[in-house]
């Protein structure tokens, strides 16, 4: 049996009690066009394969299924506070300074922000698209991580996982508006290329934590079919990965 392969982040990798991860494509159980580690209960793929996929990932992160927080996303700016697992009502972020209780996102070619400040002990996850990132959802999350658990940006650690890179995202020109001209360039007559996770690191710095202290992860989940699923590569065809943080307790 094939291990799932999952990302880590070395920006976190000094803080053992730090649970991180994003999944792949590969370890899963999932036949195609959804092999093989599909972790969206939402696609097309057998439910009962996608729940094998999630217990493996579980399984290799050493956490609980029970302790995992999902949101249901809906490419908007709401961010919620949370103290207990389960299912949270329309949002695409998330944050808490519980332990032993794990933040989840689902990404196919939007950006996975990690967040950690080990002063408060707090985490945060966030799904970042173009609509999220417009609507500047994390730093929205860093201001919130603020005024609730008094964290300092300076102190915080983050990590942006693999999306859509500027190369393969064309966006046409309803969206450029919302976007600063150093992040896109025409490439064909009212379509443009758009450096999403540039303007997402841009908007953290914004924030005040320091450029040293953020991790980009760069690669392209369109480009690499091998490792990940694309919405944009494969349609309703697309697996989902996920990103996980949480802390141990």
């Amino acid at each position: 049996m094939t291990e799932p392969k999952i990302k880590h982040y070395s920006v976190f990798s000094s803080f053992p009690k730090l649970i991180h991860g994003f999944s792949t494509r590969i370890g899963g159980v999932s036949l195609p066009p959804f092999d093989s580690l599909n972790l969206g209960l939402s696609t097309k793929d057998d439910r009962e394969a996608v729940l094998e996929n999630r217990r493996r990932i579980f399984k290799a992160l050493r956490i609980a299924k029970e302790r995992v927080v999902y949101p249901q996303q809906v490419h908007g700016d709401t961010i919620q506070t949370v103290t207990q697992p389960g299912i949270v009502a329309e949002c695409d972020a998330l944050i808490t300074n519980r332990p032993n209780l794990f933040l989840s996102i689902q990404t196919a070619d939007c950006f996975p922000i990690f967040l950690y400040d080990p002063h408060e002990q707090v985490v945060a996850i966030v799904h970042s698209g173009w609509r999220g990132t417009a609507r500047n959802i994390v730093g929205k999350t860093i201001r919130k991580l603020k005024q609730t658990f008094n964290v300092r940006p300076q102190n915080l650690l983050v990590a942006i996982g693999p999306g859509a890179q500027k190369s393969c995202y064309q966006v046409d020109d309803s969206v450029i508006p919302y976007f600063d001209p150093d992040f896109y360039e025409e490439d064909d007559p009212g379509h443009y290329l758009l450096d999403l996770q540039g303007a997402i690191r841009q908007q953290i710095l914004s924030e005040g934590v320091p450029g040293g202290q953020i991790e980009a992860d760069q690669d392209c989940t369109h480009c690499r079919s091998d490792l990940y699923y694309s919405y944009r590569r494969d349609g309703e065809h697309s697996g989902r990965m996920m990103g996980i943080i949480g802390i141990r307790p």
